[in-house]
Parts: C-alpha cells; sequence; structure tokens
C-alpha cells in the first residue's frame, strides 16, 4: 500500500510539473508552416537586427518578450535618418557607433517582410535565428507562444 501511494505522489508531482507553463518564440512563415521555435522565459531579450534598406545602415529593433507578445523598449541604427524616418523622437542618444531612442510600444507579434538587402534576423539569448533565409520577399510571423512544460517537451521532440 505504502508503494502504491509513493507512486501516486510521484505522479501527481510529474503532473502538476509537466503543467508548468513554457514560453518559446514560434516563427512562422506565409502559409503557417513553423520555421523555427526558440525557447525562452519571460523577460527574455530579443533583438530584430537588420541593415535599413533606405539608408544601409545597420539597425536593431531592441525587444522584452512578455506572456503577451513584445515590448519595444529601444531603436538604435548606426545613421540618425533612419530613427527620424521611424518616426521616433529627437534627440537621440550615442552609443558607441550608434544613434539610440527610447520606446515604449506593446507588440502581439512581430511581422517581418524579409528584403533583398536587409538579412533580418533574430537574436534571442546568444542564439542568432537568420529569418532572411525564409527567401526574399517572405513574410515571417513572430509569436510567444505559451504551453505546458509537457506539449514543449514533445514538441521539441518532434522537431528533432
Amino acid at each position: 500500500m505504502r508503494r502504491i501511494g509513493g507512486i501516486a505522489v510521484l505522479a501527481a508531482m510529474l503532473l502538476a510539473a509537466a503543467a508548468i507553463p513554457s514560453y518559446h518564440l514560434t516563427i512562422t512563415g506565409e502559409a503557417g508552416e513553423r520555421l523555427w521555435t526558440v525557447p525562452i522565459d519571460p523577460g527574455t531579450a530579443v533583438t530584430l537586427a537588420y541593415e535599413n534598406s533606405i539608408y544601409r545602415a545597420p539597425t536593431e529593433e531592441l525587444l522584452t518578450a512578455t506572456a503577451a507578445g513584445f515590448t519595444l523598449r529601444r531603436v538604435r541604427s548606426t545613421s540618425e535618418a533612419v530613427l527620424a524616418y521611424n518616426g521616433l523622437e529627437a534627440p537621440y542618444t550615442r552609443d558607441g557607433i550608434w544613434y539610440a531612442a527610447r520606446a515604449s510600444n506593446v507588440l502581439p507579434l512581430l511581422v517581418v517582410r524579409i528584403g533583398r538587402t536587409g538579412r533580418q534576423h533574430l537574436i534571442v539569448a546568444g542564439r542568432t535565428v537568420p529569418l532572411y533565409e525564409a527567401g526574399e520577399g517572405a513574410r515571417v510571423r513572430v509569436e510567444v507562444e505559451r504551453a505546458s512544460r509537457a506539449v514543449a517537451a514533445l514538441r521539441a521532440w518532434a522537431l528533432r
């Protein structure tokens, strides 16, 4: 009887652990196909980096992943013109080679059109996700998804 009670307690603990939410970024193509999945925690810094196609200037949009999507915290570029073009208010601060502007937009998801010259990519916890590999003209969606740890583990296993 004691053994059955121990097994029941262990099973209950495993079920409780499996129910703890797990978060990840899901990047999908226009047809809804899953291109990349990156595990994250809410509060993880996410950088959308690219070369601005008009001013040919490296640009980064610095975001924070939240359970509900993203918060855009800052935009920086090697060209002040990029910040002005994006409607960000001057004066801009300097950070080495970068001109930077604060932002505070809440975004439920990111939609990125892959351009000819942009080489758009995400930087998430030191990992680079090459969005540009989706192909020129492609539109990709970046979303924060919540799932139980059990579902996330099965998804990770299926994507191997």
